[in-house]
């Protein structure tokens, strides 16, 4: 496989494959929701790809702690910095979602040599797999480093200590998916964006959950985020 050695967050269709440019406007979100979330059934994904922490003592946040929540956390943003922040999180989260819930990703990212991992380390025609002897080439995007500069200039705008440590997160653990090549970067990529978009930047139960078969995926929280009170999850913690 081959490295770019220049690469340090979305696969990562992970948010760095499919992530739309900034400021850029995306599809309507009903149209965007039915061609992820909603095309899955998630009590039939299997769990044996990726590994998942015990999150039944954490505690779910409300409709209105979210709201509460939001509110502080984004104090001090312009209207058009709060639009660029929630919808590229949004894409970046569904991309993602899509990638765990129908590619088993996290299954695939397990290999460190898998050419997966050219989504993070290259940018313009990468190879993704080999079928009857031919390579499987697509086009991506972003690579880690793109996703990086992405998160870190949105990162600018907020006066929030707490919501600039999460987006932090996702710059170290991107950083260090890259680097090493060890899935649960990834994973724990994909928590923090899933909790950003359904439970603070939106409210996933209301705002996703009308347009999916189950909804499994948009009301699980992980509890990953600074802003409601977890630990920082540095990337040195899986050294």
């Amino acid at each position: 496989m081959k490295k770019n050695n220049s690469a340090l967050y979305f696969i990562i269709s992970a948010a760095c494959l499919l992530l739309s440019a900034c400021g850029t406007k995306q599809q309507p979100e009903e149209s965007l929701q039915q061609t992820t979330t909603q095309q899955t059934d998630a009590e039939n994904v299997t769990q044996e790809e990726i590994e998942e922490e015990d999150t039944s003592e954490i505690t779910t946040p409300s409709k209105e702690e979210v709201f509460n929540m939001r509110e502080t956390v984004l104090e001090g943003m312009s209207d058009e910095e709060i639009e660029r922040l929630t919808e590229n999180i949004k894409i970046a989260n569904l991309r993602m979602e899509s990638a765990y819930l129908n590619d088993h990703i996290f299954d695939k990212l397990s290999d460190k040599d898998s050419l997966y991992w050219n989504y993070f380390d290259q940018k313009g025609d990468i190879q993704v797999g080999e079928k009857n002897g031919t390579p499987i080439m697509i086009y991506n995007r972003f690579d880690a480093a793109n996703f990086i500069n992405l998160i870190q200039d949105m990162q600018k705008s907020v006066h929030n200590e707490m919501l600039a440590a999460d987006l932090q997160q996702l710059i170290d653990l991107t950083s260090m998916a890259a680097e090493t090549h060890e899935m649960e970067y990834a994973n724990k990529i994909y928590k923090i964006l899933h909790d950003l978009d359904y439970f603070l930047l939106r409210y996933g139960i209301e705002d996703v959950g009308k347009y999916t078969k189950d909804g499994g995926v948009v009301s699980k929280y992980y509890g990953v985020l600074i802003v409601y009170g977890a630990a920082p999850d540095t990337a040195t913690e899986i050294r």
